[in-house]
């Protein structure tokens, strides 16, 4: 699928609400399906991606029921899972994939887990040696490096696993593992992850511990088991990695004027609402809602420990980095590298083809900065998505601030994480869209 963006004057005002949050809604369908009886989510993600998780978690005995705004999900608990009877094909979900496997480590018998071609070469073995290290029997095509992967449920013991990386999904995965164990698990980061999982636990009565060290930079979770969770209700919150793309779009756009509603504002989701004010946007953050309004921006570095909070938002980031004065240097970001596509790659090709110099860094870029709003608008591009939904939706904020007429191939990735992204940015912007 195509979309042509057509864009005179830059323009953004308005409400956003919006989609509920994608880690969260991945982690709360897992949750409830290890969790005995009746759990509600309101407000559950509708990005394919999620469904994936959905169908994942009805292959372990789950059932689930849409009641209104709410799906309920009916389980057997931690200890009545069954063995699949079929592969579980995570299309491109990486973090339904990489927490399943975790999961499947509880799941007396075998699951097998498999994904379309973008997702097959994503690394999986960053989350199966940490498990093996607990214990579980997982192979792997390539080496136990790649889907499709095969993992023998139980045999789990207990231990200490210290991640090299800072990640939320191999956490995570090893987080649920955990509940199966009989003594204590620990998790040991460089720095905090997205914490969803913990938070949810902490909802569904799971006792946990955390240590941070004295200057913050290590994180430690620990876990005793065996551990079952409880029934619970949650109302998914909006989620700042869909918003950032108009939260960039209205703070370079003059005049824009835009209330964000409803958005998941807890630890390690907002890096990128620091840097963007680092830049000179103005943010106003009350009572759970953030108000952009369009500003001069300038260029900064980003890099260190605030890396893991924005790392989803960084193409979008490049797109503000374009329009701001000076330069843009984003380092200690290697992990762009085994996204969806290699994103220091593919979003430096993206700013290239607005007439937009990037130098490409081994972990990271650097932005020339400098793009005037509106000041391509009798120009036309053609760009692709390449399978990635975040380039396609850092593609058309870009069109639409740079002005003239884009032309981006692949935008049926966009409903792996945010199905409306075009109808809220028609609604939003100045911004006429062809689709087909």
């Amino acid at each position: 699928m195509q979309a042509r963006i057509f864009s005179a004057e830059p323009r953004l005002v308005g409400s956003l609400r919006p989609p509920p949050d994608k880690s969260i809604s991945h982690r709360a369908l897992l949750l409830a399906l290890l969790a005995q009886g009746v759990s509600r989510l309101d407000h559950l993600s509708t990005a394919l991606d999620v469904a994936a998780t959905a169908s994942m978690i009805e292959g372990y005995g789950a059932s689930l029921r849409v009641d209104g705004s709410a799906t309920l999900v009916e389980s057997s608990g931690r200890t009545g899972l069954i063995e699949p009877d079929r592969i579980l094909d995570l299309g491109n979900s990486g973090t339904g994939a990489r927490l399943g496997i975790g999961v499947a480590t509880l799941v007396p018998g075998l699951s097998f887990f498999t994904g379309d071609a973008s997702l097959r070469q994503r690394p999986m073995g960053r989350v199966i040696d940490p498990l093996r290290q607990l214990g579980a029997t997982i192979s792997a095509r390539n080496g136990d490096s790649y889907l499709p992967a095969m993992v023998c449920g139980g045999g789990l013991v207990s231990g200490t696993v210290h991640l090299s990386v800072a990640s939320a999904q191999v956490k995570s995965a090893l987080l649920f593992a955990a509940l199966g164990v009989d003594g204590p698990v620990t998790v040991v980061e460089p720095v905090l992850s997205r914490p969803h999982t913990e938070e949810l636990f902490e909802l569904t009565g799971i006792d946990l511990v955390e240590d941070f060290a004295e200057d913050g930079e290590v994180h430690g979770v620990t876990i005793v088991g065996p551990a079952q969770p409880s029934p619970f209700s949650l109302r998914i919150p909006g989620d700042p990695s869909a918003a950032a793309f108009f939260v960039v779009a209205a703070a370079c756009t003059p005049g824009a004027d835009l209330d964000v509603e409803e958005m998941y504002l807890g630890p390690t989701r907002t890096g990128f609402l620091e840097v963007l004010e680092h830049m000179g946007a103005h943010l106003t953050r009350e009572h759970g809602r953030l108000r952009v309004q369009g500003s001069s921006l300038e260029g900064v570095e980003v890099g260190g420990s605030i890396i893991p909070s924005l790392i989803d938002e960084i193409p979008i980031l490049c797109v503000a980095a374009a329009f701001a004065s000076g330069l843009t240097t984003i380092h200690d970001a290697g992990e762009l590298r085994i996204k969806e596509t290699d994103r220091i790659e593919t979003t430096a090709e993206l700013l290239t083809s607005f007439g937009v110099t990037v130098e490409k860094l081994t972990d990271g870029l650097v932005v020339h900065g400098g793009l005037q709003p509106g000041s391509l608008g009798a120009g036309q591009r053609r760009v692709g998505a390449k399978l990635d939904h975040r380039i396609a939706m850092a593609a058309a904020i870009l069109g639409m601030l740079a002005g003239g007429t884009t032309e981006i191939d692949g935008v049926e990735t966009v409903a792996t994480s945010y199905p409306g992204f075009f109808r809220d940015l028609e609604a939003l912007s100045s911004t006429t869209i062809e689709l087909g």
